[in-house]
């Protein structure tokens, strides 16, 4: 019996077996950790929570030595307090980037330090882009903590870089969302949809991310006109997918772009480059794809061969000047519940985590935000309001199903209330969010610009898509349009070529989907992390998992195949 099929014959058990009443925001952070004393030693490492595989590499991206009195004493000075006047120091949260500390001084005012991990990059962009763009944002009205002091480099006392800031008050959406009311959850998206289209209806003139323009003295960048905005630029993209491993020592473009087009280009460019130079064959890193491929090693070959085709659909990727995708827009780039903070009454009173922010084409980045999507309901993908009602016999149902009924009702609700304001208050983004030509392009777009890390089927299939949807592609807000052609594609595959990738794309996305309710089941994150109090449980239960699967295979290869590419053990990530 294969992988798969074992996967699917037990995937009902475990959900039974785990209970399906999962808060829906896990997996959004890793951690809100609420403010404690620690040694030394705590300080530095990650203690927020478990991951059930490859725990200790996990632990050491995020290990961050510093000099904790040296921070002390910047915080005071920045608070405009004494190092004597601070009570209490301490961790208040850990991300998938950043350690956040709490300090707290005799008047009872709070500050907050952020320090990035070691592993985040890129170095000195980071920083430096995040706080021009909190300043920015709050030039324009939109709430975001004030900045006191920050340095983008390791070369200060501290020992890292920092930013030291404001604490906004409120609490964690997150933390309240769930038990709000149908009537307050409507109120809450209201003011949600409002945020955004306010932000999204800046102007800029260029595509890249925001910098203070003595930041990039000797790099290409674009200033943001007006008064108040002359010390504000646009340079280089932030985020990290541009910066992430070998990638930061290449001579690549990284913006700012005044063309779409160019973007398209530059990310195919990017990855060639890099898989051209460091890409070695290897095991697929997603470990249910392994069997696709008979558990042999994948050559990049393929890939580069992808990426030459995709480069060559360039020039036909992109929005024409002056149409609504075309236009240059900001979005929050971790836009879910536990980074916008609110009231006891339930009112925005910030938002908060704007590390790795950039503008880029309305087309390419519309979209539902993912902690309010519900996408595979067809009831949520056909856009109908739902009825909350609950069935007749709800209260004689076990406890699990019950608490999937109330799951389903609540994201349901949340992708509707999310889809039909943002209709009414941001038409333009609600138009490109269900737009096929924005769809098409945001998938070339993100399959061109993952990293290669045995997977040479995904772009293939998504180019063979954008071929065979070709006049889609080309709409009227296209780049093709505008220049009044329509050209015919620029690559063809044969149908044995399309019959093969449609193949083994479908036989992933099938994995992609086994390894989503697996993790479901599990509690776990794309990485594996769990909350410290539910470790061992999710460690019992995926030694379970692979105890059946183990059961259940039919031969030795079966058996060793489980044995030695079980998802939820240690592997090595490179090989």
């Amino acid at each position: 019996m294969r992988i798969q099929n074992v996967l699917g014959s037990l995937r009902a058990r475990f959900l039974r077996f785990h209970g399906v009443g999962i808060q829906p925001t896990r997996g959004l952070v890793e951690s809100i950790h609420r403010s404690m004393k620690y040694s030394d030693d705590e300080l530095f490492r990650y203690t927020s929570g478990r991951w059930i595989y490859n725990e200790q590499l996990r632990l050491s991206e995020r290990r961050l030595e510093f000099d904790v009195s040296a921070l002390k004493d910047i915080i005071a000075v920045a608070s405009g307090r004494a190092p004597s006047d601070i009570v209490t120091f301490s961790k208040l949260s850990e991300g998938g980037f950043n350690r956040v500390f709490q300090t707290t001084f005799k008047d009872g005012r709070c500050t907050i330090a952020r320090l990035p991990y070691p592993s985040t990059a890129p170095e000195h962009y980071t920083v430096a882009s995040e706080v021009a763009t909190l300043d920015y944002l709050r030039l324009h009205g939109i709430r975001t903590p004030e900045v006191y002091a920050w340095c983008s480099t390791k070369e200060n006392p501290v020992g890292s870089e920092y930013i030291i800031m404001e604490r906004l008050g409120g609490i964690p959406l997150g933390d309240v969302w769930y038990s709000m009311t149908p009537r307050e959850q409507h109120k809450m998206m209201k003011q949600l949809v409002e945020w955004e289209t306010r932000l999204m209806s800046l102007e800029f003139p260029a595509y890249g991310s925001i910098y203070y323009r003595n930041d990039l003295p000797s790099e290409k960048s674009i200033p943001l006109p007006g008064q108040t905005e002359v010390k504000f630029c646009i340079g280089p993209i932030v985020h990290y997918s541009w910066w992430h491993g070998e990638r930061s020592t290449l001579n690549i473009d990284r913006g700012p772009w005044l063309s779409s087009t160019d973007i398209f280009r530059a990310v195919g460019e990017r990855e060639l480059s890099w898989t051209k130079v460091y890409a070695k064959s290897r095991l697929p890193y997603e470990r249910l794809y392994r069997e696709i491929y008979d558990f042999c090693k994948v050559s990049p070959d393929t890939h580069i061969e992808n990426l030459f085709d995709y480069l060559k659909l360039v020039p036909f990727l992109g929005f024409s000047a002056g149409s609504a995708q075309h236009r240059p827009v900001m979005r929050h780039p971790d836009f879910q519940p536990n980074n916008i903070l609110v009231s006891e009454s339930n009112e925005i009173t910030g938002l908060i985590d704007w590390q790795h922010c950039s503008i880029l084409p309305l087309g390419l980045v519309a979209g539902i935000p993912k902690p309010f999507q519900n996408y595979g309901d067809a009831e949520s993908e056909a856009l109908r309001e739902p009825q909350l009602d609950l069935p007749p016999n709800f209260d004689s149902l076990p406890p699990s199903e019950q608490a999937l009924i109330r799951e389903t009702l609540q994201k349901r609700l949340t992708h509707f209330l999310y889809a039909a304001l943002t209709k009414r208050l941001n038409e333009d983004h609600y138009d490109a969010i269900f737009n096929n030509a924005a769809i098409l392009h945001q998938r070339l777009f993100q399959s061109a610009g993952t990293p290669w890390e045995g997977d040479s089927i995904t772009l293939r299939a998504d180019m063979i898509r954008a071929i065979q949807n070709w006049r889609d592609l080309l709409s009227v807000d296209s780049v093709q349009c505008a220049k009044g052609t329509s050209p015919l594609p620029p690559i063809q595959y044969s149908d044995t070529v399309i019959r093969d990738t449609l193949e083994f794309d479908s036989r992933q996305r099938d994995a992609d989907i086994a390894m989503d309710q697996m993790r479901h089941a599990l509690g776990v994150d794309v990485l594996g992390w769990v909350p410290n109090s539910e470790y061992e449980a999710a460690k019992e239960l995926a030694q379970k998992i692979k105890t059946k699967m183990l059961e259940a295979a039919e031969t030795v290869h079966d058996a060793t195949a489980v044995r030695d590419h079980f998802p939820f053990d240690d592997f090595d990530e490179n090989a």
